[in-house]
């Protein structure tokens, strides 16, 4: 297996095995959903090039194992015929994880999906694009929190104000958290911010850690190595 660009082969969604001359293949569903036409058709190619085996993330993704590099291009050829998209690894924007909120969640005050659609489209925040090292985005549609987002390097949950008379619905907002090896909580901003004031955050941070961080080094360490004051007058908090 000489030389194989296996970053490239990342950024298509295929990951290396342990086995040698095997790959995994990393799937993404939109928001963490599948359409019932899309999980057969991932059926049928863990059927076709692998072992049978589905495995799902802990980020809402599909996994297919042990698929030979020979059969990537046709793997990859019926998975975007039926529109599903490879998963992101590597030093990029990974796949933003939402919870149901208030689609069909009791509890959900706010629209995840929704916000998830305005960061992709209207601040152009995508999976893939490329930063210092991995950066996760959560949200979640109640302080329940099933998304993690205090451990994602920018987390988001519905928040009711109780600050207001009216009890109006809005958003918690985590900064600088991340697993890992060395996993660090990220710290909460005071208040509770509009849908709007959201994306203008995560616009923000976004361009602060691209232009600052040197490779491979997490926005947890980052905020660390400069100290929260300087972090917030840069990003204007």
């Amino acid at each position: 297996m000489n030389n194989i660009d296996y970053d490239a082969l990342k950024k298509r969604g295929f990951l290396r095995q342990k086995q040698e001359g095997f790959f995994v293949l990393r799937t993404q569903g939109a928001i963490g959903n599948y359409n019932a036409e899309q999980m057969s058709i991932i059926g049928d190619i863990s059927k076709k090039f692998g072992r049978g085996i589905i495995h799902a993330t802990t980020r809402q993704g599909l996994e297919i194992p042990f698929i030979k590099f020979e059969d990537i291009d046709n793997v990859q050829r019926e998975a975007q015929a039926a529109g599903i998209k490879a998963g992101i690894s590597g030093p990029r924007v990974r796949a933003i994880t939402c919870c149901p909120g208030n689609s069909w969640c009791k509890r959900g005050l706010v629209s995840t999906f929704g916000l998830f659609e305005r960061i992709e489209k209207e601040i152009k925040i995508e999976r893939g694009i490329d930063l210092p090292h991995k950066f996760k985005i959560a949200i979640s549609g109640c302080p329940n929190a099933c998304t993690r987002p205090q451990v994602s390097e920018i987390g988001v949950h519905g928040q009711i104000d109780a600050t207001t008379s009216q009890n109006k619905i809005g958003y918690a907002i985590y900064l600088g958290g991340c697993g890992g090896r060395t996993p660090h909580v990220g710290f909460k901003l005071d208040g509770v911010f509009t849908e709007d004031e959201v994306l203008k955050i995560i616009q923000k941070v976004i361009a602060f850690y691209k232009e600052n961080a040197k490779p491979r080094q997490r926005f947890a360490l980052l905020i660390n190595e400069i100290g929260k004051n300087t972090f917030f007058r840069n990003i204007g908090l």
